[in-house]
């Protein structure tokens, strides 16, 4: 029953992650383009924007990935359900480093990140999403 409780707190940081869509942000990506095509030209650019794309996608299904890992772990083995929920977990993470660093890029001052934070994680869903996620992933066991 421990078991399926820590699958249970996964499975609902997922929804909370995918209701308050944690992803990374749209204007990070046309800053470093921009960037991009200054310092290496415009075939490098394309390359890069592809890449960035990618990126984009995976950060997306951040809370699909908790999901999907949590309902491997309950059906199949513990340890790729525990791979997915890494996966889905890292790259909202990544998503809301990105949010952050696209504001101070942006010029936004330090002492306005608590606003930062509570718009990059869309209140409080993001962050309870995130966090629980977290926590239940440390505790499910091999």
């Amino acid at each position: 029953m421990e078991h399926k409780k820590w699958i249970l707190l996964c499975f609902i940081g997922g929804v909370l992650m995918l209701i308050s869509s944690v992803v990374g942000s749209v204007g990070f990506i046309g800053t470093v383009l921009d960037w991009v095509a200054v310092q290496f030209g415009v075939e490098t650019t394309t390359t890069f924007s592809i890449l960035m794309t990618i990126l984009a996608y995976i950060a997306a299904g951040g809370g699909i990935s908790v999901i999907v890992g949590s309902l491997i772990a309950g059906y199949g083995p513990d340890r790729i359900g525990r791979i997915v929920i890494g996966i889905g977990i890292g790259s909202s993470l990544f998503g809301l480093i990105i949010i952050l660093i696209t504001n101070l890029i942006a010029g936004v001052a330090i002492s306005d990140l608590p606003n930062i934070f509570s718009s990059a994680f869309n209140g409080s869903y993001g962050l309870a999403g995130v966090l629980i996620s977290i926590f239940s992933r440390m505790r499910l066991k091999d």
